[in-house]
C-alpha cells in the first residue's frame, strides 16, 4: 500500500474581528472615506460602520493584516480610531 502526499500549499486563514470607536466621523461621506481606505488593504473581509454610534466593526484575516495597520489606515484617512474589542472569529 502506498501513501500519497500532496504538495499543495495550504492557505492559513486567521479570522479576526475588531470593533473601533471613530472620532471625527460626522456624515455619510466620512463613512465612505473610511470604507474606501479599508477596502484598499489586503486582508480586510468586511466593514460595517455605524455613523450614529461612531463605531466600526471590521472582520479581517489576521494572517494578512493586524489591528495597528487598520487603525493607521483610518488615521491616514483623517479620523482617530480607538479599539473597543479585538478577538478571533473562529
Amino acid at each position: 500500500m502506498s501513501v500519497s502526499t500532496s504538495n499543495t500549499a495550504s492557505i492559513v486563514h486567521h479570522k479576526a474581528a475588531l470593533q473601533l470607536s471613530i472620532q471625527g466621523m460626522n456624515c455619510g461621506a466620512c463613512v465612505g472615506r473610511i470604507t474606501r481606505a479599508l477596502d484598499e488593504l489586503d486582508g480586510i473581509e468586511g466593514v460595517e460602520i455605524n455613523l450614529a454610534a461612531k463605531l466600526a466593526n471590521i472582520q479581517f484575516n489576521g494572517a494578512d493584516i493586524d489591528s495597528d495597520t487598520i487603525i493607521a489606515a483610518i488615521a491616514e484617512a483623517g479620523y482617530q480610531a480607538s479599539p473597543l474589542a479585538l478577538g478571533n472569529a473562529e
